[in-house]
């Protein structure tokens, strides 16, 4: 699991949260929401302006920093927002990233006891009064907040930092930009206010409204740690967003570029997958990486403004949830662990899951929904936290076993959880009531690259050297395989004749194609020196190497044969077959000069005798019982009599439809040269071996 979505996970598990809390339409805090106000300690103040400032704006050219006069206070009334208001008795404050504490309207004395405490529901004003040059052009509010801002982990100032209104001379002022008529609903960004102020209005009274809260960068004491506010013409502030928008760009580059190579990463495994047969690690794999993929993408729609906060925290927390899921299977496959009571439970537990986006999308359509919502969090938190032990304990386990691999996916991991740490750190404030930025960020020109990223690319670098370490691995075993079935091949074209023997009295034709590059089938000729003729056919269970062996091991035996009884050599085959873990299905026959022919069956098709069917009595095939008799069956070939011998992987043969060769074109070509049935046969679909021998008595075999 990548550190940097496991942190944007958090991110918007808080905004569901907070979504969850908010009312319908998505406004400031209802009354009651927030808890009693306590003040955070007083720093000593500075010395303030005079009384009743005003901040001079006549000679607006480039945009102002609006940095000093403001004028701070805490109440309820809405009344605030007028420009009438008698703010004379509130306190002056210039925009520092921590400013001292203010007394509340309703409680001067800032008294904490609870008899005497302001209302639950109060907000902070920050009331600005502007002169304006007259005839002044169009003029605009810009509210800059840092660039790496809403990259963080700070909970509560992610929450706040929409519930900010503005109000110039009594009017509420929409922010511009993505949906700034739903602002509440979005992540909050830098947002430009066009005032529409006439050219004759020389007095600007500037109004901004937020909650106050006691604590972290959301208190009110912290308002302008997080904020930048300039006044200015509408161009050159638009200039200065754009400016903004590029840095944030800059900010998550590392997230998108991951995402990128992600993606090129799935799309790599899914052919591995598809090439090397038997390793579901490389699907599971590819699968995880590929739920990853669009993750950055949506986090950037999400702090841009562009996807609602509800859908944001939705969606980003169920493909976090499945990409865990995916990577808890790759594991198991990728280190072959048995099934254990853990797997199973966290298997069959991980379905709480898939409820988490709908439950968060339902939020607000009915009161049950709050509920529905806590529970599938709460057993989404607790099978992320069986997840991350069985993931370190498994990787730990499996590394102390000198596991290589899972000792580079380890790493990864470690490095994650520093990286979430240095995430959380990033929402917090020094003593200053600045921002704190962690020394893990270094700055590679204009884009910083977080610890996150690191472990973000090194985890891809992991997977990227397993799949290299495993490939040459492979190509290794492939290479040693196939030297191994070259050996083979060649001991077979030893042992099974490649030349046209020369029979007296016989004319044999016979076709030999292996489905690989070593096979099963087998046949042997052997001319006697009285003109008779013994052919022995064969097809070994299996494919590959293991079956080239058996095969080496029957030609072998054989070979040593001296009897010329078909029962008795496949009686004496059995002998030699038999303890072994696959069966031999043969057929011997003998071909007498006189024209005798004496056939003896171990479970091979029958033979076609000038192109029909020769019944034989059924035989168990070599190797099946130690001790087998078989029977025999004497027939009389006269002089141009034809005998067809063949293997099953003519009749087996199979079109891409799924329709076989079988027995009925068998006997239709049976008539047919040996050479034209195997060509047909592997035409129409080999997938097995084809054996093919033809035996034809010659006429002058009367004169022999």
């Amino acid at each position: 699991m990548r550190p940097t979505f496991l942190a944007v996970a958090a991110m918007a598990l808080f905004a569901a949260l907070q979504g969850a809390g908010q009312p319908s339409h998505r406004g400031l805090l209802p009354p009651g929401l927030l808890p009693p106000h306590h003040h955070p300690p007083v720093p000593a103040p500075s010395q303030e302006p005079a009384a009743d400032p005003v901040f001079d704006a006549t000679n607006l050219g480039t945009p102002l920093v609006l940095d000093k006069n403001w004028r701070v206070g805490i109440t309820p009334d809405p009344a605030a927002q007028q420009p009438d208001f008698n703010d004379s008795s509130w306190a002056v404050r210039d925009a520092r990233p921590s400013i001292a504490d203010v007394p509340d309207a309703e409680n001067p004395d800032n008294n904490d006891d609870a008899a005497h405490g302001p209302p639950a529901h109060s907000f902070a004003w920050f009331r600005l009064h502007v002169k304006l040059a007259p005839s002044h052009g169009p003029i605009s509010l810009l509210i800059e907040l840092p660039v790496s801002h809403n990259t963080s982990m700070d909970f509560g100032t992610q929450a706040t930092q929409s519930d900010v209104e503005v109000f110039a001379n009594g009017r509420r002022i929409p922010p511009q930009g993505p949906h700034g008529d739903e602002a509440s609903h979005y992540q909050a960004i830098s947002r430009i206010y066009n005032l529409d102020l006439a050219p004759s209005d020389t007095s600007l009274t500037l109004v901004i409204r937020t909650l106050s809260l006691p604590f972290g960068l959301s208190a009110y004491t912290h308002f302008f740690a997080t904020r930048n506010i300039r006044l200015g013409n509408p161009q050159d502030l638009g200039r200065s967003l754009e400016l903004w928008s590029i840095h944030t760009l800059f900010e998550r580059l590392p997230r998108l570029v991951n995402a990128i190579l992600l993606a090129f990463l799935s799309i790599f495994l899914f052919a591995l997958f598809f090439t090397q047969k038997g390793h579901i690690e490389y699907l599971w794999l590819a699968l995880h990486e590929l739920v990853q993929v669009p993750i950055g993408f949506i986090d950037l729609a999400g702090s841009t403004a562009y996807l609602d906060q509800l859908w944001f925290a939705a969606i980003i927390l169920q493909l976090v949830l499945i990409s865990a899921y995916l990577y808890f299977e790759f594991l198991i496959a990728f280190l072959a662990l048995r099934r254990r009571w853990f797997i199973t439970l966290l298997r069959y537990t991980a379905p709480i899951m898939a409820g988490v986006a709908p439950a968060l999308l339902m939020v607000g359509h009915h009161h049950f929904i709050g509920v529905v919502v806590l529970l599938e969090l709460l057993g989404s938190v607790l099978w992320i936290t069986g997840w991350l032990l069985f993931c370190f304990i498994t990787l730990i386990a499996a590394t102390i076993k000198r596991n290589f691999e899972a000792g580079l996916l380890l790493l990864p991991l470690v490095l994650s959880m520093i990286g979430i740490l240095e995430q959380v750190s990033s929402g917090m404030t020094d003593f200053g009531g600045r921002p704190y930025r962690s020394p893990l960020t270094f700055e590679a020109g204009p884009i910083p690259i977080h610890f996150a990223s690191i472990a973000d690319f090194v985890g891809l670098l992991a997977i990227v050297l397993i799949i290299f370490g495993r490939f040459l691995r492979i190509h290794r075993d492939q290479e040693r395989a196939s030297g191994e079935l070259a050996a083979a091949r060649n001991v077979q074209e030893l042992m099974i004749p490649q030349e046209k023997l020369q029979t007296p009295g016989f004319e044999v034709d016979s076709v030999y194609n292996p489905a690989t590059e070593v096979g099963g089938d087998f046949y042997h000729l052997d001319a006697t020196p009285d003109g008779g003729l013994l052919v022995v056919i064969g097809d070994v269970a299996g494919k590959g190497l293991k079956a080239a062996m058996n095969v080496s091991m029957v030609m072998g035996a054989l070979r040593r044969v001296s009897e010329r009884s078909p029962a008795k050599i496949l009686e004496s085959l059995n002998r030699v077959l038999a303890g072994g873990e696959s069966f031999t299905t043969c057929q011997a026959a003998w071909f007498g000069a006189n024209g005798e022919l004496v056939v003896a069956n171990a479970g091979h098709l029958h033979p076609y005798l000038n192109s029909q069917e020769v019944a034989l009595p059924g035989g168990l095939p070599l190797g099946v019982l130690p001790e087998i008799t078989y029977e025999e069956v004497r027939l009389y070939l006269h002089p141009g009599d034809r005998i067809l011998l063949l293997s099953d992987g003519v009749v087996e043969a199979r079109q891409g439809s799924g329709e076989l060769f079988g027995f009925d074109r068998v006997h239709n070509l049976s008539n047919q040269s040996a050479f034209y049935i195997a060509d047909a046969a592997k035409e129409f679909g080999q997938e097995d071996d084809i054996t093919v021998l033809t035996v034809r008595r010659l006429a002058q075999a009367i004169a022999a």
